[in-house]
């Protein structure tokens, strides 16, 4: 409990991710093709070197990694149905236990996701809208890293959401997640709650501040794997600066936190970096 309320504090500071859209239809939202380039500090990569999670199973130090945002999103007076698939992919240059030099995966995730919010209520303020969500994905990997096994889920949540928001909270959601992962020979399900929040403030025209978090914390197990998170947080902070029409240049830090079941000591991942992205939508 006390976890739940140490994470809602900034919901509460913030005051009230998808884009709202002045006409109802179908629309094809680029929202990301770029380049990720960074550094990045993992602790307790040791003790997590066997995770399917390429975020702390290695430490590493440069970060550059290719990311795909897409969606089909279609916008309507009473809800809101969008299918996106995200990417992501990179190499790191690490040190590892025995002080050798290579290069290993520092970024490794494929996500398939289908995502329905029915719309019930109406905020002026900021334009948003609120109602009950339901989310269906599927996550994998590319390849397999560092002789862990290849990650593999299913998940699905369902819960209350905040979307269409023009500006401070654009979007908030808390739900309960069921998980069905197969990434291990014995089929594992799990269940737990999640919040997370979108944050923008732009200013000045051409800049924009956002910030990004989720917290997933698992309740119930189908049985017991050594590798399974008993929570997760992961945070984003970026400015925005629009350089040229659709493309932009983020400055950002991140935060990656995890605790597996078999460690008392959780894993984490700080990292520096910017990104060079063009975004684009396009009315179908």
């Amino acid at each position: 409990m006390r976890k739940f309320w140490l994470f809602l504090l900034p919901v509460i500071l913030f005051a009230f991710e998808a884009k709202a859209y002045d006409v109802y239809g179908l629309y094809a939202n680029f929202k990301r093709v770029g380049l990720d380039l960074g550094t990045s500090k993992v602790s307790n990569y040791r003790e997590y070197e066997g995770s399917p999670n390429t975020e702390i199973n290695q430490n590493t130090q440069g970060v550059l990694k290719g990311v795909f945002e897409f969606a089909f999103e279609y916008e309507q007076p009473k809800y809101r149905w969008d299918n996106s698939v995200y990417a992501e992919y990179g190499k790191s240059k690490i040190h590892g236990n025995s002080g050798k030099k290579s290069h290993v995966e520092n970024a490794d995730k494929l996500l398939f996701a289908s995502d329905f919010t029915y719309k019930i209520w109406h905020l002026k303020q900021n334009k948003s809208d609120i109602g009950p969500f339901a989310n269906i994905a599927y996550q994998t990997e590319f390849t397999a890293d560092s002789g862990a096994k290849r990650q593999s889920l299913i998940r699905a949540q369902q819960g209350l959401k905040l979307i269409n928001g023009t500006h401070g909270i654009t979007d908030f959601h808390l739900a309960m997640v069921e998980e069905f992962d197969t990434t291990y020979d014995k089929d594992d399900t799990k269940t737990a709650w999640q919040i997370g929040l979108t944050y923008k403030y732009p200013f000045a025209d051409k800049y924009r501040f956002e910030f990004e978090t989720y917290y997933r914390d698992y309740m119930s197990y189908s049985r017991y794997e050594p590798t399974d998170f008993r929570y997760e947080w992961a945070a984003i902070a970026k400015l925005n600066v629009k350089v040229h029409d659709k493309f932009f240049v983020e400055p950002y830090v991140s935060y990656f936190r995890a605790e597996d079941r078999k460690n008392d000591k959780a894993g984490s991942n700080v990292v520096f970096g910017v990104a060079v992205a063009y975004s684009e939508i396009f009315d179908m």
